[in-house]
């Protein structure tokens, strides 16, 4: 009996150690694989902690147990479908689907639909662990909510993941029970020289005791700002404003156009009461050593004729570097100047270190809607490489990176019955992946144009201007891997359908995308050639992620469907991974694994025995 005692005590004690050594060799050939990588991320290999993997946003995970020598042997471990939802009322615009990235930390799925509701999901067999739904009817509450409901990132910070619902509410979940530790409500109510809506789909950031947030709202008359709030007190430590009040600002950003690309502007936005946009729509990046948080912003609004904003109209569709303790503006670059085709930068700023002739430069990488790549020095945004062109020829855009010399009275009256290429929603319109000083690019080939039609617009109907996408044509994507050093195109792919909202993500030479049509690609970030495509017959809107579940076992999620587009469907989670009987390069790694535990388990026998 004794001796069987001893025996259970050190086969648990081999157990443990087995699966410790495991986790240390496989980190060790991890540290073999990834040693030219000019920026590795210090996050666990085994978890996916933020919506591109790390704080910088590239988008690349180190972990090498799932590659190109074995992506073609991906296999279903589980799919969980999300919950029905209660119908809504008529005038709340549902979600374009999933967007949400989902989050995999210590054994556990953190994923988002676009209703507001938050799911822990065990990723080890699928089963649900707790969901957050907030009733959405009662957002209606909050005067400047726009009506509209999106979600495309969650954020983990400490022992809670957070996300802001969509009428600009932050909570704090506990990451094992779900419930509500933090709560901050309404962060986009009493916005100075607001008098438009807004919508909030992305989660908050933070650094040190600072929360860091913002709200989308170009089309809804809403005025860019960034928010960061005192994590223990929740009171507002700074705001920084992207766009003038309502009524406009005598010689707004004169004084601070001097900090970019523009030369300063007398009366910039003008003065009519319609004046909006400009509102930070992405994930945000933080340089801790240099205390400065970038960010995007997005176009001014064009539901009125932009030439009543007459203008560069500072600071929208910008890429922006403040300072994160005071929100002094460090930097800018202004990306589309007077923009009235929609040509921002979104869904992602990434920062990186990237080699130029051999000098390794800290950089910020950002992609416009208008398929131009921007490659600028994090330190005061001049321009490291001119911005680089890809995809096919733009047609009929307006102040295409002409700066100071763009028609600052443009209308987008010209389009009324015409088209322009890329559409308002690009060209991109997802998140790229930045690994060993390559961009990885999505972009969707598609026209847009305007219409007139009355709307209401800041409480009043306003004779105004809606875009529209051209799907009378043909309509397909396209990736763009672009070399960060040269600023040359490595290679380029086509796929039949569009990418839109699906972030991509690259792991072990392999680059991982998502299009419209539901397709899952891993494509060989060589050359492009496509390793594997699984079609899941729903509408692709989130990029994947990969993470492991409480064993180490590293699997690939990513959900799908959802929302009304296609049909009144909840959607569903997915997770894969490949069959270990396929890993032949793990064979030996786990022999050794299994010999060395097993001499460890006998040498603890003997001791046990003789005491």
């Amino acid at each position: 009996m004794n001796y069987f005692s001893h025996y259970c005590e050190a086969l648990l004690l081999y157990s443990m150690f087995r699966s410790l050594l495991f986790k240390l060799l496989t980190f060790l050939i991890f540290l073999l694989f990834v040693g030219n990588i000019s920026t590795v991320s210090s996050e666990n290999v085994f978890d996916w902690k933020y919506s591109a993997f790390d704080k910088y946003n590239t988008g690349f995970s180190p972990q090498t147990v799932i590659s190109k020598d074995n992506v073609k042997n991906l296999e279903l471990n589980w799919i969980y479908q999300f919950d029905s939802v209660e119908p809504l009322d008529d005038d709340i615009v549902p979600p374009e689907g999933i967007q949400t990235t989902p989050l995999i930390y210590q054994g556990i799925v953190y994923v988002a639909t676009g209703y507001n509701e938050v799911y822990a999901i065990d990723a080890m067999d699928g089963s649900p662990l707790w969901s957050f739904k907030p009733d959405i009817n009662d957002f209606k509450n909050t005067d400047v909510w726009a009506k509209r409901l999106a979600m495309r990132s969650l954020t983990i910070h400490e022992d809670a993941v957070y996300i802001q619902t969509s009428e600009c509410s932050i909570y704090g979940l506990d990451l094992i029970t779900g419930d509500i530790v933090f709560e901050l409500p309404e962060t986009c109510s009493n916005i100075p020289g607001n008098n438009g809506q807004y919508f909030s789909p992305f989660a908050p950031a933070f650094y040190n005791n600072l929360l860091i947030t913002r709200a989308q709202g170009n089309a809804f008359g809403g005025r860019g700002y960034v928010s960061a709030y005192d994590l223990e007190t929740k009171e507002l430590v700074w705001q920084w404003f992207s766009s003038p009040p309502a009524g406009g600002e005598l010689n707004w950003g004169y004084g601070q156009a001097k900090l970019g690309n523009i030369l300063p502007f007398e009366n910039d936005w003008g003065y009519t009461n319609y004046i909006a946009g400009g509102t930070s729509w992405g994930l945000v990046a933080i340089d801790e050593e240099s205390e400065t948080l970038f960010l995007l912003t997005g176009e001014p609004a064009n539901q009125f004729d932009a030439a009543l904003r007459p203008g560069p109209n500072l600071f929208s569709s910008s890429i922006v570097a403040l300072d994160i303790n005071s929100g002094t503006l460090k930097w800018y670059y202004q990306i589309s100047t007077h923009d009235i085709n929609n040509n921002d930068p979104g869904w992602k700023v990434v920062y990186t270190t990237i080699s130029v002739n051999d000098v390794d430069r800290k950089a910020i990488i950002a992609a416009s809607k208008s398929n131009y790549l921007y490659v600028v020095d994090a330190l005061t945004g001049d321009l490291i490489h001119k911005p680089m062109h890809f995809g096919p020829e733009s047609y009929n855009l307006t102040n295409e990176n002409t700066e100071n010399q763009s028609d600052m009275y443009a209308s987008q009256t010209k389009y009324v019955g015409e088209i322009f290429c890329p559409s308002q929603l690009g060209g991109v319109f997802a998140g790229m992946s930045v690994a060993d000083n390559v961009a990885y690019i999505p972009s969707q080939n598609v026209c847009g144009t305007v219409l007139t039609r009355q709307l209401e617009y800041k409480g009043e109907v306003i004779d105004g201007y809606v875009y529209r996408l051209d799907l009378d044509r043909p309509t397909n994507g396209s990736i763009y891997a672009i070399d960060l050093s040269t600023s040359e195109l490595k290679w380029q792919i086509t796929i039949p359908d569009r990418i839109q909202s699906a972030s991509l993500i690259v792991s072990a030479d392999v680059l991982y995308s998502i299009d419209r049509g539901g397709i899952f690609y891993a494509i060989d970030i060589e050359d492009g050639t496509i390793l594997n495509s699984i079609p899941f017959n729903s509408m692709g809107s989130a990029g994947p992620s990969i993470g492991a579940d409480a064993k180490g076992s590293m699997m690939i999620v990513f959900p799908m469907g959802g929302g009304t587009l296609t049909g009144n469907n909840p959607g569903i989670l997915v997770s894969m991974s490949v069959d270990e009987s396929s890993e032949s390069s793990y064979d030996y790694l786990l022999f050794v694994i299994t010999l060395v535990s097993l001499i460890y388990a006998t040498i603890v026998i003997r001791r046990r025995i003789k005491n």
